[in-house]
């Protein structure tokens, strides 16, 4: 006689279901925390990049123009000041910085020194 064995099936009980929303609920906010960093990450980068070509690109203004005046200016959120001193015969040292907000609204920089050579003294 052939006889089945009934097994005993059992549902999901509280603990577990308890326990597996405790797990996603960790993970959920380790993902949300991974995101928030790469969109720092990513302004971070946008800003550095803008303020590097806003530094350069005054440089070579002053370098092209000869127009060796102080200034400030503000572009794309970044603030912009250069400063030019007479260093010598023919010689003029040029500072540019710049200053901006990061996402979080804390002031970064970064500047940049140069010197230029010129036809007049």
């Amino acid at each position: 006689m052939n006889t089945l064995k009934l097994r005993r099936q059992d549902g999901v009980t509280l603990l577990e279901v308890l326990v597996a929303m405790i797990i996603m609920s960790v993970s959920l906010m380790m993902l949300l925390n991974m995101a928030m960093i790469a969109l720092d990450g990513n302004d971070w980068s946008n800003k550095t990049t803008i303020a590097t070509q806003l530094l350069q690109e005054k440089l070579e203004q002053i370098r092209a123009s000869g127009d060796f005046t102080n200034g400030s200016d503000t572009l794309q959120g970044v603030t912009r000041t250069w400063h030019v001193t007479n260093a010598g015969n023919h010689l003029r040292k040029v500072d540019v910085s710049v200053i901006w907000s990061d996402i979080r609204a804390r002031e970064k920089g970064s500047a940049l020194t140069a010197y230029v050579r010129t036809d007049s003294i």
